[in-house]
């Protein structure tokens, strides 16, 4: 529980410094993998077990749909594989 929580905690300032400055620019690369990362990020969503690690990742998953967002106002075609699933 305690190794959790320190997880959590660390990815949680790193996400923290990585998705709050707001400067992503779109562009191919950077584009490629967000349906993939928002697919991983929903399934561990689903398995966590501590409050701040799925507090943690629902702010991730609201960075990388507003990240796809951003990919798709700009032309560059986000990998969906999310879709899939249904």
């Amino acid at each position: 529980m305690k190794q959790q929580s320190l997880v959590a905690l660390s990815a949680l300032m790193f996400s923290s410094s990585v998705f709050a400055n707001g400067e992503f620019e779109p562009n191919k690369k950077e584009c490629v993998n967000v349906g993939k990362e928002i697919t991983r990020v929903s399934s561990e969503m689903d398995t966590a077990k501590s409050g701040i690690q799925k507090s943690w990742l629902k702010r991730q998953l609201g960075a990388l749909k507003t990240k796809r967002t951003s990919c798709s106002m700009k032309g560059f075609e986000a990998n969906k594989p999310e879709l899939a699933k249904l």
